[in-house]
């Protein structure tokens, strides 16, 4: 499931004139509200959430396994995982629709409401962003609720003396419709926090976060079968054997991003970097490369030390966040500890990609308040070499990658000059010719700002990189 993290300056936007986001975040709450009131007046909890403990009356029972759940649901805090460009996994899901498969759309609307508690959430996200999260939760939690009622008869009726797989069916149902919900409500909130179209937010949920769901889904369905047929501890240890297998998961997603700055590394960022050149090849979508090296960074660490290098570079990191779009892509680039690479995706020309790069280089160029150090502040500057990647476009990553630090380098020996021409893709029958050409007409150029150019491609076929 995602959360949104709110940035604290909504504060004056919900005191003062109120703007979109604030307008949609009391929106998700007056939803979440009714929806709670409402299932409180008509839909009673289910019978099957009641704790199956031999000599408890049912309503003691049925008690007892409603705070059960609600305690076991408060498990899911414990996974929560920042992202990068303003959003959390979490993984209270499983336990919000487990019990809601049991319990019905009441259970659901009382796990939406506790189970996304998290030690992040109270000690960083503002007020109205704690109402917002969890008012998504209730709704999405209702939502599945609903659907439950209404497809458990049809279900049991349509597989005779096949209960269990009639319960897995609903069980899946439901999960389905609780992240559909969720994605529903959470992609415009992430679209108006972030400035981004609905579509551009949507692609913030990669292929892990799919598969991540049906993983959790089928949870869902384990956690509610085990509770019904064998008892409490049984669900108590198959989420345990569960939560064991993630950490492996988890391991292996920590190996494509870098542990001091929490971005991708070489390894996280490659295949995205490929998979943006392959759509610009199919026509589909333009990209860009922003490839980055911090001016003056060394002499942070040999005046200041290490450690205050460290704070540059993840402050760096944090800024680079705040320059982009929660679809793009930043990563920091081990071959040199003060190299950075942003992935622009679905930029529609490369006026908006020179936008992106002053934006970053102001970012970065803002004096750095240190925490610890001789000097209260340090400042760095930064260079940036810039490939805009046309539709049609045929060259691979790695020339992709050889040109934004090529033309990396060329901004630092020129001061960070700004050289709007730049190689091309064309026909490699010609490409000595008009290579030669090229060098022989090129001026030096002297002006100020990152380097950029486009990279294009002439229609024909064998294209290739000039040399």
């Amino acid at each position: 499931m995602i959360a949104v993290a709110y940035p604290a300056r909504l504060r004056y936007s919900l005191l003062g004139r109120p703007n979109p986001l604030a307008v949609w975040i009391g929106a998700e709450v007056l939803l979440a509200g009714l929806a709670l009131v409402g299932v409180a007046a008509a839909a009673p909890l289910r019978r099957e959430i009641a704790l199956p403990w031999p000599g408890l009356s049912p309503d003691v029972a049925l008690t007892a396994g409603l705070g059960f759940w609600l305690a076991f649901g408060l498990l899911g805090g414990l996974r929560a995982h920042e992202r990068p460009g303003g959003s959390v996994m979490t993984f209270s899901m499983p336990f919000i629709v487990g019990g809601t498969v049991l319990g019905g759309p009441l259970a659901g609307a009382l796990l939406g409401l506790v189970a996304d508690l998290e030690l992040r959430e109270l000690r960083t996200v503002p007020w109205y962003g704690l109402l917002a999260n969890h008012a998504v939760s209730i709704v999405s939690a209702v939502a599945a609720g609903l659907l439950g009622e209404v497809i458990r008869g049809p279900l049991q009726a349509a597989l005779p003396g096949q209960a269990a797989l009639a319960l897995f069916l609903l069980a899946a149902a439901m999960a389905g419709t609780f992240a559909v919900t969720n994605l529903l409500m959470v992609i415009p909130t992430l679209a108006l926090k972030g400035g981004i179209g609905l579509v551009e937010a949507s692609r913030t949920y990669d292929a892990s976060f799919r598969e991540t769901s049906i993983g959790e889904g089928v949870l869902a369905w384990l956690m509610a079968a085990t509770y019904l047929v064998l008892g409490w501890w049984a669900t108590v240890a198959c989420v345990a054997l569960v939560l064991i297998v993630w950490q492996a998961h988890d391991a292996s997603e920590a190996l494509r991003h870098d542990p001091m700055t929490g971005l991708l590394n070489d390894r996280g960022f490659q295949p995205r970097l490929e998979a943006a050149v392959q759509q610009a090849e199919h026509g589909t979508r333009a990209a860009a490369l922003l490839v980055l090296d911090l001016d003056r960074f060394w002499a942070v660490n040999d005046r200041q030390g290490y450690e205050a290098g460290d704070e540059v570079l993840r402050a760096t990191a944090s800024r680079l966040l705040a320059s982009v779009r929660a679809t793009d892509s930043v990563a920091r680039n081990h071959r040199a500890g003060d190299e950075f690479s942003v992935l622009l995706e679905e930029v529609p020309d490369l006026a908006t990609v020179r936008m992106v790069a002053r934006r970053v280089h102001e970012g970065i160029c803002r004096p750095i308040r240190l925490r610890r150090g001789d000097a209260d502040t340090v400042a760095v500057g930064v260079s940036i070499g810039i490939v805009f990647i046309e539709p049609g476009a045929t060259a691979p990553a790695r020339v992709v990658t050889e040109l934004a630090e090529r033309r990396l380098q060329q901004a630092k020996a020129s001061g960070q000059a700004l050289v709007l021409e730049g190689d091309g893709v064309v026909d490699r029958a010609t490409s000595d010719r008009r290579a030669r050409q090229k060098r022989l007409a090129r001026q030096p150029a002297t002006r100020s700002g990152p380097v950029e150019g486009s990279l294009t491609v002439e229609r024909s076929p064998g294209d290739a990189l000039d040399p």
